[in-house]
């Protein structure tokens, strides 16, 4: 087995922090107290934050201006409870909270998780098409050697 080359890359290595964030296991949510007379059940699968909550305003607060936010609503607490475990089963439900938002940790810096900037174009390049190149290591040799 021979050992792949490696080439210089011209892209600048970045230190980037990955956050994910929680996603709670249908056995950590709790129905409402008994005191507690909900007029709904809503489940967010998709949203700042993913549960299940028992007013249209929490629900709004974690999923109004997120693209893509899911959110359901259902009589009973069964039936709220059983659909949130089938999707967190089926791996879809996704916390997306806005960077620096009410939902983010204060723990995690925002400057973690910014996307790192490109260098800046060589003088030699004629135009911003060649010099997105200079960024992206040739691979060619690397994916010769797998047996695909």
């Amino acid at each position: 087995m021979t050992s792949p080359s490696h080439h210089p890359s011209h892209a600048t290595a970045v230190n980037v922090v990955t956050y994910v964030p929680p996603i709670p296991h249908p056995s950590e949510l709790l129905a409402p107290h008994p005191d507690e007379e909900p007029n709904a059940y809503w489940i967010i699968t998709i949203g700042q934050e993913v549960g299940i909550f028992y007013y249209w305003v929490d629900v709004a607060e974690r999923t109004l201006g997120i693209s893509g936010a899911i959110q359901v609503r259902k009589e009973t607490w069964a039936d709220a409870l059983g659909l949130y475990m089938r999707k967190y089963n089926e791996g879809t439900v996704e916390a997306w909270p806005t960077v620096g938002g009410h939902f983010w940790p204060p723990h995690v810096s925002q400057a973690a998780v910014s996307p790192p900037s490109l260098p800046s174009p060589t003088p030699s390049s004629t135009s911003s098409e060649d010099s997105i190149w200079t960024c992206v290591e040739d691979l060619s040799e690397h994916m010769s050697q797998v047996g695909i």
